[in-house]
């Protein structure tokens, strides 16, 4: 009863912490950027926050980690949730993890700065790691779907695909933020997609949040 008691209290908290580091985040993207002169959200992107030199680098890292550990702690509480589900939650379970320690603690610690015209080995770890946390998050509504199905949850599988080819336009539109592109419209204007994969994956992740919510409530409901 009371290791029931734990793994509620632990899914629970998760969902709260993970719904209000999402609205926090998008808070502190647009405070920040108040603070850098000649900062613009439209085009920059949001690692340029954190380059060395920028007056809000060492909060922005300090965040990116605290960030990272929340996702991370919520991807236990979904497991401890849903782990009747069967296998396909470790899955989605580790996709979590991957996108809170890829685009979340190591975005923190690596900054991504440039030397010589060249991205520094920390900058390239940055990429990196964050490419493989963001790919993780991209991949995450597919997961779900094999779990939340059309038959089962017919409306939450719609909302999972929309949110997939979302993410997946807004990548693709990302991209072009690579120097060759330069002076075209979707390299200015970089920053508008990166931010509309940020809220379209904030949007699903507290959708998530609520259902992990939910599902705790559920299952205190069978205990009792």
């Amino acid at each position: 009863m009371q290791h029931s008691l734990y793994k509620r209290i632990i899914s629970y908290s998760s969902a709260i912490l993970c719904i209000t580091a999402c609205a926090a985040d998008l808070i502190l993207i647009y405070v920040l950027g108040k603070q850098i002169p000649g900062f613009n959200q439209l085009t920059h992107t949001l690692s340029s926050l954190g380059v060395s030199g920028s007056p809000v680098a060492g909060i922005v890292s300090i965040w990116s980690v605290i960030l990272g550990v929340v996702f991370v702690f919520f991807a236990f509480g979904f497991r401890n949730t849903f782990r009747a589900y069967g296998k396909q939650i470790n899955k989605v379970f580790w996709l979590i993890i991957l996108y809170g320690l890829g685009e979340g603690v190591a975005s923190g610690i690596f900054r991504i700065d440039i030397l010589n015209g060249r991205l520094t080995n920390m900058a390239v770890l940055h990429e990196f790691l964050g490419g493989i946390g963001v790919t993780a998050l991209l991949l995450l509504p597919l997961v779900m779907r094999t779990i939340f199905t059309a038959f089962s949850y017919p409306l939450f599988f719609r909302f999972s695909g929309i949110v997939f080819a979302l993410g997946l336009i807004s990548i693709f539109l990302f991209s072009f933020r690579l120097e060759y592109f330069a002076g075209s419209f979707l390299y200015k204007y970089c920053g508008v997609w990166q931010r509309i994969f940020l809220v379209n994956s904030y949007v699903y992740l507290t959708v998530i949040a609520f259902k992990v919510m939910r599902g705790t409530n559920q299952i205190k409901s069978k205990v009792r």
